[in-house]
């Protein structure tokens, strides 16, 4: 059940009535009951598209994306009834057509990809917290015809938040980024992965107080591209196949596998490969579950052995210990996280929360 906002500002508290009416009545929250004697599922509606989601505990940020501004990254939680805005794009949206693809969350910090420009394509890391949401570049890269330096998406999980600063090269006569010997054109040449929070210098620290967040995890000379964070660890894809890292960059384990997505949860590694999911052991790299998948299917996320996958409308919770599966059915395109509070589902303009006793309940 769906309240209107007249309805819903009287059972809110005012700190979450003025934060909606901050956002230009963006938002409209209201609190339902799943089933008799169930916990109460919680409703966030947008006025426009929730087009990425990322959670971490009690919380989840949210890339909106509306007609007259770029995007807005807003923090929602749900169990204390509040709304954040750490982030609003309404300037700039027209010169170089900005856009928006990616969102991460580690603890109070969020951090989004922002990419845009000219002839010059240009990728930038932004990163706020709640106590502080000033928004501050800390990783910014710049390529033309499709090579360059890029910056790539942040993950985050916990206290660490990590993201990779990269280039690929071109070998053709006069290129600024030429391929050394054995690499060809569109190579990953120069990667570096890096964390937040750290003491040193971001890589992007121009300006008389530059930005002391960040601190280098690894360097490789080929692909290292962060995929999944927990529990202080970092999976990064390589060249050869899937490296497991510790937030200082020691090598736990290297995976054989061609990775389009990842996502860890405890000792495990779930793995999403052209054709399938693959859950492999952290510690003895054995290969645990393998099931096929349809190519359109999206590896959402990995929590407590439940898998949470994402296809179209559809959004599937596997339980790998007994292999019960579950699927709910939305209204738009759906994305999905699960922590060990519960499960945050964003199709088109409504996020739920549905509390953890409540998704197992489903599970049976």
């Amino acid at each position: 059940m769906r309240t209107s906002l007249s309805r819903a500002k009287r059972r809110l508290s005012p700190h979450l009535f003025f934060a909606a009416a901050g956002l230009g009545m963006l938002l409209v929250v209201s609190i339902a009951a799943a089933a008799p004697g169930a916990a109460k599922q919680r409703t966030l509606t947008t006025r426009a598209p929730v087009i990425a989601l990322a959670a971490d505990g009690e919380r989840a940020a949210l890339l909106v994306h509306a007609r007259g501004f770029c995007a807005r990254i807003v923090v929602w939680q749900p169990m204390r009834q509040r709304v954040v805005r750490l982030y609003s794009a309404t300037y700039g949206c027209v010169e170089g057509n900005p856009f928006y693809r990616d969102v991460a969350l580690a603890g109070t910090r969020a951090a989004w990809l922002q990419a845009g420009g000219g002839n010059t394509l240009e990728t930038i890391v932004m990163t706020a917290t709640l106590a502080r949401p000033k928004p501050v570049w800390v990783a910014i890269g710049a390529a033309t015809g499709g090579y360059g330096t890029f910056a790539r998406r942040p993950v985050g999980n916990g206290t660490l938040l990590a993201f990779t600063l990269d280039r690929k090269c071109a070998d053709y006569e006069g290129s600024q980024n030429p391929c050394p010997p054995g690499r060809k054109t569109g190579d990953v040449i120069d990667a570096t992965l890096w964390r937040m929070p750290g003491s040193g210098r971001c890589p992007y620290a121009a300006g008389p107080r530059p930005v002391h967040l960040c601190a280098r995890v690894a360097h490789a000379n080929g692909e290292l591209s962060v995929l999944a964070v927990d529990g202080g660890r970092i999976a990064a894809r390589t060249d050869d196949g899937v490296s497991l890292l510790t937030a200082e960059g020691k090598v736990l384990h290297q995976f054989d596998v061609r990775a389009r997505q990842a996502a860890l949860s405890g000792n495990r590694l779930a793995v999403r490969t052209a054709d399938a999911v693959e859950v492999y052991d952290t510690g003895s790299g054995e290969l645990t579950a393998q099931f096929p998948v349809a190519p359109s299917l999206r590896l959402e996320d990995f929590d407590d052995g439940i898998l949470v996958t994402a296809d179209g409308r559809t959004v599937t919770l596997r339980r790998l210990g007994d292999g019960r599966v579950r699927t709910i059915r939305t209204a738009r395109i759906a994305h999905a996280q699960l922590e060990r509070p519960g499960l945050f589902v964003a199709a088109g303009r409504r996020v739920t929360f549905t509390p953890m006793r409540d998704v197992l309940r489903r599970l049976g």
